[in-house]
């Protein structure tokens, strides 16, 4: 375990991708569910990284 922020795509990673997408929807994950852990950063810095991010894509 760490303290910083994360964002990932469970149905992309282990123990999740060798699964069929059924399976995958049967346990609660989405193809486009996306799962975002907060760590100690400061929440503006946080909220201003996803909208830039968010802007460039």
């Amino acid at each position: 375990g760490g303290v910083e922020s994360l964002i990932v795509h469970p149905a992309s990673m282990p123990p999740y991708k060798p699964l069929t997408r059924e399976e995958r929807e049967r346990m609660g994950v989405w193809d486009n569910l996306i799962r975002f852990s907060v760590g100690i950063e400061d929440v503006e810095d946080l909220i201003e990284d996803l909208e830039e991010s968010l802007k460039n894509t």
